[in-house]
């Protein structure tokens, strides 16, 4: 296989991405809490707004390392095996360990298993698991991206006719968005075929096909990452401007759509066409946050917090638990802004602890994925597991 460049700043962004999936979920916690005014609760919104590239950050990267690295052929059993072992095995053990840790009614044998298989085929097994089920379908059906993005490619032989593809596709993408966010609320939609109604439906928000454009946008930058690079840093101003206006938009509809006296954050979903517009937009800007970082000596903390950014998003969210836990109990920083800060700050750090000490194991990528294994072998290709592209 040809050496490739790495992509350094796809551990930043990585790292980007995890401390954003983090305090997407502390301010979850503490926006409900007893005695939180509209004031802060409005600084919540807003804070939880920006952080809102993290999901489709993890898709863009995934597309983008996927077709880096694989864009002309792929030995597909080798493939999904590699990523059976790096992926499903470590979001495996760690569902078994939160369905463990869960309090519920005595069941019979049978409804015990069907719960089991249920919690781990739907990612419900805790309320974040939901991602690598949604991630995986990319790589399973990668074949089918592969040979779509070939043939849109192939059609896109000038500039002009590659921009109307991607008009073409976000203009799919966002009816798509569209149909999930206002059409199936409004009529009550639903497919009579059980499958279908599961899978397209009642479980949208992990439908790999929801999210195809950030994953096929990863593509786009994969194949062209020189010029991508560079009109980024060139056009970084009339990005941020664009950003703005957006920010500001959706800033409008949380306070429109949340209703009076009080911020839902269920608004700011990621599957509506304002915030797709936004989001792309976003993407752009961080990307280009990224390449300023790594001419920074300290990017390398950031580099090493994305290693292990997978073992540390299946953690974070027990290591959460318990320090809320702890933190009301000590009454201690748990019901204030500043609070969310500090929780924020800890949970950061210990699930990067303890995601980096088993990685480091003998049997560390079982539980956290390949982060030691990569690392070593990291100047070859970038890394390639769900939260690391």
């Amino acid at each position: 296989m040809t050496r490739k460049e790495r992509i350094a700043e796809l551990d930043l962004i990585r790292s980007f991405a995890f401390l954003a999936v983090v305090y997407q979920h502390v301010i979850g916690v503490y926006i409900r809490r007893p005695g939180v005014d509209e004031q802060t609760a409005i600084i919540y919104g807003m804070l939880f707004h920006l952080l809102k590239f993290a999901v489709p950050a993890f898709i863009f990267m995934t597309g983008l390392v996927l077709f880096y690295n694989y864009y002309e052929r792929i030995s597909y059993l080798s493939f999904i095996r590699k990523r059976v072992t790096e992926i499903l095995v470590p979001y495996g053990i760690w569902s078994a360990i939160y369905l463990a840790l869960q309090t519920r009614p005595p069941q019979s044998g049978s409804e015990q298993a069907w719960h089991i298989l249920k919690s781990i085929l739907t990612g419900s097994a805790s309320y974040h698991l939901w991602f690598v089920v949604m991630i995986f379908q990319f790589y399973f059906l990668y074949p089918f991206w592969q040979s779509l993005f070939r043939t849109l490619r192939k059609w896109a032989s000038t500039r002009g006719k590659g921009i109307a593809i991607i008009v073409l596709v976000g203009l799919v993408y966002s009816f798509i968005v569209w149909f999930s966010a206002r059409y199936i609320p409004a009529h009550g939609f639903r497919f009579h075929l059980a499958w279908m109604d599961t899978y397209w439906i009642k479980y949208r928000d992990r439908n790999a096909f929801y999210y195809f454009f950030y994953f096929l946008m990863g593509g786009t930058a994969a194949v062209t990452l020189g010029t991508f690079r560079h009109a980024i840093t060139r056009y970084w101003v009339w990005i941020s401007g664009c950003f703005l206006l957006l920010f500001a938009y959706i800033g409008y509809e949380l306070f429109r759509d949340s209703g009076t006296g009080h911020i839902n954050l269920n608004v700011a979903t990621s599957l509506k066409p304002s915030m797709f517009l936004y989001t792309v937009v976003q993407l752009l800007l961080v990307y280009r946050i990224a390449l300023w970082t790594g001419e920074w000596k300290g990017s390398k903390w950031f580099a090493m917090l994305g290693k292990y950014s997978y073992g540390a998003y299946l953690i974070h969210a027990l290591v959460l638990t318990y320090l809320m836990k702890g933190l009301t109990a000590l009454q201690l920083f748990h019901n204030s802004l500043l609070g969310s800060f500090v929780a924020f700050l800890l949970c950061s750090v210990l699930s990067f602890a303890i995601s980096y000490g088993l990685g480091r194991l003998p049997f560390g990528a079982w539980l956290v994925g390949a982060a030691e294994k990569k690392r070593k072998t990291s100047s070859v290709q970038p890394k390639d597991l769900p939260y690391a592209g």
